[in-house]
């Protein structure tokens, strides 16, 4: 299933992995946490690491913990490094696409690598009807905060995010009926933090 266009092969190249150290948490409010303050403890709660990023479609910054209270499908990507890695990307993104327009008790929410340019990310998005926050990650600083989830998974590494704020699933590449049944699971109030 090769559903994305080729502007973002001719756009990304293979990033460069870099060592991320953990760094220390603290906790904050409404359940979300920054992983570089000072004096902190490692994953704490299994709280989601807070970030920033911009939405390179509409331009607008937006904050992880602008979700708190919500469902969030984390969904690290890449594109373009591989025809096999484009394939099962392309199929994750398009299963979160289906199921956001299948249901509405959760927010989908991807980082990109940082190796393709911000327009061909745009492009790529556009093309492609995927509504919801797209980052681009290019200094690699959201994935350092979510380093001991990828690191198990690699590109695409899905993050499920509780309505507390606490990572309650984690997976690679996921098909449409697990990441439904992932959702059932949190919003009948099993997966909730205590």
């Amino acid at each position: 299933m090769v559903l994305l266009g080729g502007a973002l092969l001719s756009g990304c190249a293979k990033p460069g992995t870099q060592g991320v150290g953990r760094a220390a948490a603290a906790p904050a409010s409404q359940g979300w946490f920054d992983p570089l303050a000072a004096n902190a403890q490692v994953d704490v709660n299994g709280l989601a690491p807070n970030f920033t990023g911009v939405d390179v479609v509409t331009g607008q910054t937006v904050l992880l913990q602008q979700f708190a209270g919500k469902v969030v499908l984390l969904n690290f990507v890449n594109y373009g490094c591989s025809p096999q890695l484009n394939d099962v990307v392309s199929a994750q993104l398009m299963a979160i696409k289906k199921l956001s327009q299948q249901r509405s008790d959760f927010v989908p929410f991807s980082v990109f690598c940082g190796c393709c340019p911000a327009n061909v990310l745009k492009q790529f998005a556009k093309d492609n009807n995927f509504n919801w926050p797209w980052i681009l990650d290019s200094s690699n600083s959201i994935l350092a905060k979510y380093n001991k989830q990828f690191s198990q998974f690699g590109y695409p590494t899905l993050v499920v995010i509780d309505r507390n704020g606490k990572i309650s699933d984690v997976s690679g590449a996921t098909n449409l009926t697990d990441m439904g049944q992932k959702l059932d699971k949190i919003t009948s109030g099993a997966g909730q933090a205590q």
